[in-house]
């Protein structure tokens, strides 16, 4: 008979023991662990969510990265960067959809940004919280029918995005792309991952991209430059996201 409590070293060694007499490992076997690259993982991500708004969402406007990007630019917004998915989907080996485009511009650019977002896109619904003004496809719904934000025009919320923003960004040449350096993006999703007003789900999310974020570049990351930007997330972090690192290198959980 199973032991009741379902957190006793006896119950998992049964699990344990039931579940190790079929080896899954072939599933994982052959799946890609370098960064796929900015330019090829931007344009998988904007098919992908592309093709499922044809397809399911054909009364929406399918904002793409490529067109925000050109709207701010136009608009002479200098200072942005992706950021979300968008924003480190290079670094990550295998890109996937997302159904917004997160962009990060500095608090004196916010003004410029949303009216060129509006005189762009004048259907969309826009509204503003402090860290983000957040758009809205009005035939973007979802299951439920409930609004989903297609544009996150992100705010910097700490002294370390003012620091990506002013250090950490790099240009692609090939799509005109702004993004977070590798360790920028590490440590935003850090920042996300031990928010304790993160939702529980996301943060699930969020565990799972940093440690593919740290494990697929971590041969060429600047260290220091991790732990300078975590130390301005709070002040023990830049000795914490040493140990977020060692986990995501052993396979071992994240403290939080």
């Amino acid at each position: 008979m199973l032991p009741t409590d379902i957190t006793s070293p006896e119950y998992l060694a049964a699990r344990n023991a039931a579940m190790s007499r079929v080896d899954l490992r072939a599933l994982d076997a052959g799946d890609p662990t370098s960064p796929c690259g900015h330019e090829y993982g931007l344009r998988v991500s904007t098919r992908l969510t592309t093709d499922y708004r044809t397809t399911w969402r054909p009364q929406s406007m399918d904002i793409k990265p490529a067109e925000v990007m050109s709207c701010l630019r136009a608009a002479g917004v200098e200072n942005w960067c992706l950021m979300g998915l968008h924003g480190y989907v290079g670094y990550l080996p295998m890109p996937r959809a997302t159904q917004d485009v997160d962009i990060m511009v500095p608090h004196n650019q916010k003004r410029k940004a949303v009216k060129a977002i509006i005189a762009r896109w004048p259907d969309l619904i826009k509204e503003e919280f402090e860290p983000v003004v957040r758009f809205y496809d009005p035939g973007e719904l979802d299951v439920d029918g409930n609004r989903v934000p297609v544009i996150d025009l992100m705010l910097p919320w700490g002294k370390f995005q003012e620091t990506i923003l002013e250090e950490h960004v790099l240009t692609d040449k090939k799509t005109g792309s702004r993004y977070p350096t590798a360790e920028a993006a590490i440590v935003a999703k850090y920042a996300a991952l031990i928010s304790p007003s993160r939702k529980p789900g996301k943060r699930k999310y969020d565990a799972g991209d940093l440690e593919s974020l740290i494990v697929s570049t971590h041969p060429n990351l600047n260290i220091a430059a991790i732990q300078s930007l975590a130390g301005q997330v709070w002040e023990g972090g830049s000795e914490e996201i040493l140990r977020f690192i060692d986990c995501a290198l052993n396979e071992k959980p994240f403290p939080v």
